[in-house]
């Protein structure tokens, strides 16, 4: 029974951290898209009518997935959606660091890389970011535990 309190207590953390960071992410990227906009154009095999949604949508989904994680509102659908745009960002963060993208994806805005919030959200494509978004998916892979089955 203690095992379970303590499960359900980390995964509200974990539900609060992610929603913390969609909504974040995605009010910086509303106010100013370009890095986005050039880390998207980076994506060549990607038609140009997906890359437009993406740069359009992103912001937008990030923050309604971070309102509803934090609202537990829509469970049955925001923890997949959640979760599928966590590995995205993975999958992304792979191929980013694989091909050689260089420059800031711009998820976190303009912070300076010798800050503590610099060193674990900065946006440019690395080792840092691979294994930041990783944990991330590990998180969001979490919320679908459930001990008392």
């Amino acid at each position: 029974m203690q095992k379970n309190k303590i499960v359900s207590y980390l995964q509200i953390a974990v539900r609060l951290l992610l929603a913390g960071m969609l909504i974040f992410a995605g009010i910086l990227k509303i106010q100013d898209n370009s890095a986005l906009f050039e880390t998207v154009a980076y994506i060549t095999w990607l038609p140009l009518g997906l890359k437009s949604l993406t740069i359009d949508l992103l912001p937008w989904v990030e923050v309604l997935v971070g309102f509803f994680l934090l609202t537990f509102m829509f469970d049955k659908i925001t923890l997949p959606v959640n979760a599928l745009i966590y590995l995205t960002f993975f999958i992304f963060a792979i191929y980013g660091f694989s091909t050689g993208i260089e420059g800031d994806c711009g998820c976190f805005g303009d912070l300076d890389d010798d800050s503590l919030a610099g060193m674990l959200l900065g946006s440019s494509f690395g080792w840092t970011m691979t294994i930041r978004n990783g944990i991330f998916v590990a998180m969001a892979g979490f919320l679908f535990w459930n001990p008392n089955k």
